[in-house]
């Protein structure tokens, strides 16, 4: 099944090679959680993440469906 994967910032360094500015179309199995797309991107676990699948707050553990749209942002700062 095919899910696209949006990464912004600095975690867009982690996109594979060819793909658009922030985005990729992956091809995954029915299985996958948002954990092993990371683990597939090798986006260090370490680095704190603010993640969204289909624009609603999503977690590690969450299994993904055809069509879905992750979008993983790195910690904000500002003031």
């Amino acid at each position: 099944m095919e899910i696209e994967v949006r990464l912004f910032a600095t975690l867009r360094d982690y996109l594979p090679k060819g793909s658009s500015q922030f985005s990729c179309k992956l091809t995954v199995n029915s299985s996958n959680t948002v954990r092993d797309i990371l683990k597939k991107l090798k986006i260090p676990g370490e680095i704190p993440k603010i993640i969204l699948v289909n624009g609603v707050h999503g977690n590690l553990e969450q299994v993904l469906k055809r069509g879905d749209v992750l979008s993983v942002f790195p910690p904000v700062a500002g003031g």
